[in-house]
């Protein structure tokens, strides 16, 4: 188990540990481990699909990065209200620009 990081900005005590990832039919599970005082420990799944991998719509060596992002993200703005899927799916537009941002294209000067 690695730890990842601790949500900046937000209660002590929350650490969020990456738990690796599993291969599917439909794509790869990202799993990760929220440990929160107040909401205890919380398993999250990510999917990105094998359709996107193929697409090179991101690298699988970047994959985990994204969904820690998304997850960090998500979890400054829960709210009791509105708590988060304990499953979600990373959309085609999440990933463009997730790759516009960390992988630009490079542009050739002539």
């Amino acid at each position: 188990m690695l730890i990842v990081g601790e949500r900046s900005g937000q209660e002590a005590g929350v650490q969020i540990q990456y738990l690796g990832f599993q291969p599917k039919p439909r794509g790869r599970d990202y799993l990760y481990l929220v440990i929160d005082a107040k909401a205890g420990k919380r398993e999250f799944t990510f999917t990105i699909s094998n359709q996107a991998f193929a697409e090179r719509r991101v690298p699988y060596q970047d994959a985990a990065d994204l969904c820690y992002q998304k997850l960090q993200k998500a979890l400054g703005l829960e709210s009791v209200e509105r708590p988060l899927p304990l499953h979600a799916t990373l959309s085609d537009q999440e990933l463009d620009e997730y790759r516009e941002k960390h992988r630009p294209v490079k542009r050739r000067s002539w």
